[in-house]
């Protein structure tokens, strides 16, 4: 219902999910926590749905926690407590989502809000929004991993400059610093957002999820540890049926009409060592790939006869 705290439309392959309390910037209570995580788990869950996109309904994307709420409480620490614990529950099913995602920022993203933005594979935010840490300015810490995070995408110095003071910088800033990929007009944000979204959808997922994955993991990973898991990982790709499919596709020019004939159990399905799942790491789990197939001019076909991508 449009009433929802957090509203959900698979189409396309593209799952969109709005935060959907605009009259209060988006803010994060319980029961936006709850729905939020209730979301992920069913995205993670349905195989149509191959791409994410996060945004906010109204002026905003998500402000960050509810400080009203966290006011009218009667105990305000066990509330609080109550409150991170059901938003670190969303984060993690965010951060261990094996599909791409992609978040449209409108207004600002402040606290929680900019925690969300920096789990997310591609950030699109219009000229005029605002991305601010938001805690110390009240008298908080951060939460929803941002002290993780945040350090991690822009270094310790700049994440401290940003954290301590709690300032807002523009999007094209937080461009500069590398929390927004991309400036869209805002006429046409959550159009560009969902033309990315669908694109990704329509590339292969596998690969997609298994790059995600790789490059979150390298937080927690050494870097011998993470090469010896880039070799695992891309050896055990290679092995199926559906890299291969695609590897010959690409050196033979084969035309997408003759893709599509392929049989329906190709896949890109491998048995991977289990592992521990880290914040915004992502998954290794392979998922069927038939439909991965259709859409192959997602390939860049203009590499030499030699077949190289570089």
């Amino acid at each position: 219902m449009a009433t929802d705290p957090v509203l959900l439309n698979v189409r396309d392959g593209v799952a969109s999910i709005t935060l959907n309390r605009p009259e209060s910037g988006n803010a994060l209570d319980l029961p936006v926590s709850g729905a939020l995580l209730g979301i992920l788990r069913q995205v993670a869950a349905d195989d149509s749905a191959r791409a994410v996109l996060l945004r906010g309904s109204g002026r905003k994307f998500c402000v960050g926690g509810d400080l009203r709420s966290m006011r009218a409480a009667p105990n305000r620490g066990a509330y609080v407590l109550e409150l991170a614990h059901a938003a670190h529950d969303a984060v993690r099913a965010l951060a261990a989502l094996e599909k791409p995602v992609v978040t449209a920022v409108q207004g600002s993203a402040a606290g929680a809000g900019l925690s969300l933005t920096l789990l997310s594979d591609l950030v699109l935010a219009d000229p005029q929004s605002v991305f601010v840490t938001a805690y110390t300015a009240v008298g908080l810490t951060p939460d929803c991993g941002q002290s993780w995070l945040l350090p991690r995408a822009v270094g310790v110095a700049r994440a401290l400059d940003l954290t301590l003071p709690s300032r807002a910088i523009s999007a094209q800033d937080a461009h500069a610093l590398g929390i927004v990929s991309r400036i869209a007009d805002q006429e046409s944000l959550f159009t560009e957002a969902e033309t990315l979204a669908l694109k990704l959808a329509q590339a292969p997922a596998g690969a997609l999820g298994h790059a995600r994955a790789l490059i979150r993991s390298g937080y927690a990973d050494g870097f011998e540890a993470h090469l010896d898991r880039e070799a695992e990982t891309i050896s055990r790709m290679a092995a199926t049926e559906g890299a291969g499919t695609l590897i010959n596709a690409f050196l033979t020019r084969k035309s997408l009409a003759k893709l599509s004939s392929f049989p329906p159990h190709l896949s890109f399905s491998v048995p991977l060592p289990a592992r521990r799942v880290v914040p915004g790491s992502g998954g290794l789990g392979g998922r069927p790939l038939r439909r991965e197939l259709a859409q192959l001019e997602f390939l860049d076909f203009s590499a030499g006869s030699s077949g190289e991508f570089g």
